[in-house]
């Protein structure tokens, strides 16, 4: 039984007693030479394994897969294993389509085995990755865990939806734990047919399996609204493929809109159940294995992140704004709540930057992170929408938004690890030096993911994402922008804080939005002005006041002292008038104004406050 080496080292009982009143179970050292943290496996040792699962034994994976057919004879079927990961869900689901494809146009019989598995690298710290795997970033600067115990539920209630809309079509999902090429290699696939993600990771799992699997890897694009292929490949939009794609959101929106058309979905339930029945049946996997459901218990997480799970307190007196449940059926509801029921699509613009009320947001994002449910359906019932009811700029600008996202995936695969380092891929000015270690770093850093900073807009959307796994799009831009710009801390830092805690996580929005709020995708930095943006967004401190009860009371913290930092632009910048994206522009980046005589030029490579463009895949 394989044991995670314990490491341990010093850090400050103040910092470590602080997290701790606020119910952290172990503290998250922050610090590179001095880090203290006790991350070790749960005990099964089947997180580290072959990807056995628990009272199955890899030998009932490895006999022939064998079949009656209609001459009497046995013949051996080819095994296509069609391998989910963040598409799950059945309805237009590009991936199920091509793996129905190929088994009707084999010349060969053929059965397909829909499969999930949770593979231990996407819930623990960095430690789960060998050192093969990391090419990504550098090693975690929190040591924060991937994902949490809310996530992981979120996760577990899609993967047994999907298992239930598979029964209902005729099939079935097998469920596995353990690294997902020791899993599929023990499957013994002759295909391995999945979607093509677009990170560091992701993409160097895709490799491993390639390399460790017996049959052959096909690897589907799905799961943005604009398919790669009629962006990058048609000749009808970016002439040099990938390579053309710009840093600004605006020039690729424009030219998409224009040039390109979303594909319609495909696959309705019918389609799918015949498909389905004509190759399910797995000869070779025993009911045993098809009838495991696994629960929490069995997910492998690591012990902080289910410790920090249970220190939460229970308070039923801050409901969350909306009560998330996993799977493409609530996707399904949700959109049809949405548009259909309520008519809040036609409102979505004017409501978007709430952040008190269900309706004032799709709140789809953790059902699209997931693949629970694609955009090309989502954009499809808003043009039906739109014929039927209304078209608006709140209708269009859910597409937008859409829109954002596949931005955030595209530009994740153009530049590949440079989304995870310090620098991002440029900035369009001189940028301050970043808080150091004994400037206080950690200790800022702390008082930002405890939401004690003393900015009330902060601190509630801080204690709001640790509570529910939620965050509005608005609070998301403001947090971000304090840490990374305001108290120049390593965006690094946020973002490995909300992979963690985030239900709606997935790497190439998060880490798409955080370099872009460091300033660092070489365009015009959107720095807030926190007080502003707390008096036009929370006028009467309602959402604050919700999750900040000690909020008019002598025991909340007066504001964090910061640094005033000074942003220069760039001469390139100046040349050009800034025009690298929308926005107005600040003086030194903080909007302050000056007497005529000493006021400084303009500087446009940095403007303040809101962004009309929306969220940038935050919502």
């Amino acid at each position: 039984r394989r044991e995670f080496v314990i490491i341990t080292a010093s850090i400050s009982s103040l910092s470590a007693s602080f997290l701790r009143s606020r119910g952290f179970g172990v503290a998250f050292s922050v610090k590179r030479s001095s880090c203290s943290c006790s991350f070790y496996s749960r005990r099964d040792h089947r997180t580290r394994g072959t990807g056995v699962v628990k009272g199955v034994s890899r030998s009932s994976h490895m006999s022939p897969a064998l079949s009656n057919v209609d001459d009497g004879k046995t013949k051996k079927k080819k095994r296509v294993i069609l391998w989910h990961r963040n598409d799950l869900r059945v309805r237009d689901n590009l991936t199920l389509k091509e793996a129905l494809t190929f088994c009707s146009e084999s010349s060969e019989l053929c059965e397909l085995v829909p499969t999930y598995i949770f593979d231990p690298r996407w819930f623990l710290s960095d430690d789960a990755f060998d050192r093969s795997d990391q090419k990504r970033r550098e090693k975690s600067l929190t040591n924060a865990p991937k994902c949490s115990q809310r996530r992981a539920e979120f996760l577990l209630e899609s993967v047994l939806d999907l298992k239930e809309r598979y029964k209902r079509l005729g099939s079935d999902l097998l469920i596995k734990i353990g690294k997902s090429e020791n899993v599929l290699d023990a499957l013994d696939a002759d295909v391995v047919v999945c979607s093509r993600e677009v990170c560091e990771d992701e993409r160097a799992l895709e490799r491993k399996v390639k390399r460790k699997a017996k049959g052959e890897l096909k690897l589907v694009w799905d799961n943005t609204l604009y398919h790669y292929e009629d962006v990058f490949e048609s000749g009808n939009c970016y002439q040099n493929g990938l390579n053309d794609l710009p840093t600004q959101f605006t020039q690729f929106k424009n030219k998409v809109e224009s040039k390109v058309s979303v594909r319609k979905p495909i696959l309705n339930d019918a389609e799918l159940s015949d498909g389905l029945k004509k190759f399910s049946s797995p000869s070779n996997v025993s009911e045993e294995e098809m009838q495991f459901v696994p629960t929490i218990e069995d997910i492998p997480l690591s012990d902080d992140a289910r410790q920090m799970h249970a220190a939460i307190p229970k308070d039923n007196s801050i409901t969350p704004v909306y009560s998330f449940k996993g799977g493409e059926s609530e996707a399904l509801k949700r959109v049809q709540r949405y548009l259909y029921e309520t008519d809040a699509v036609a409102t979505y613009f004017d409501t978007r930057n709430g952040m008190l009320e269900d309706l004032e947001s799709t709140k789809l994002a953790p059902y699209l992170a997931l693949g629970c449910i694609s955009p090309r359906f989502i954009e499809n019932e808003i043009r039906k929408y739109e014929k039927e009811r209304v078209e608006n700029k709140s209708t269009y600008w859910v597409i937008f938004e859409l829109t954002w996202r596949d931005f955030y995936r595209f530009f994740a695969l153009r530049h590949g690890a440079k989304i995870f380092k310090l620098d991002g891929i440029g900035s369009n000015g001189k940028m301050p030096p970043w808080t150091a270690e004994h400037e206080g770093r950690d200790e800022i850093f702390e008082k930002w993911i405890s939401g004690t900073t003393g900015y009330p807009l902060i601190d509630a959307n801080m204690r709001e994402l640790k509570l529910t796994g939620w965050m509005s799009n608005r609070g998301r831009q403001n947090v971000a922008s304090w840490l990374a710009l305001d108290a120049r801390i390593d965006w690094r830092m946020g973002a490995e804080w909300f992979e963690f805690l985030l239900l709606d996580y997935d790497p190439a929005s998060n880490w798409g939005n955080w370099v872009a709020a460091a300033g660092l995708t070489r365009g015009r930095v959107n720095k807030f002005n926190i007080p502003k943006q707390t008096k036009d967004y929370d006028p009467q401190m309602k959402y604050c006041r919700k999750f900040i009860p000690e909020l008019d009371s002598k025991d909340y913290p007066r504001p964090v002292q910061l640094k005033k930092f000074a942003f220069e632009e760039s001469s390139s910048s100046r040349n050009n008038g800034g025009r690298n994206g929308p926005g107005r522009g600040t003086t030194n980046g903080r909007g302050g104004r000056r007497g005529k005589q000493n006021r400084q030029p303009r500087n446009n490579a940095f403007y303040d406050d809101d962004r009309q463009n929306g969220g940038g895949g935050f919502s």
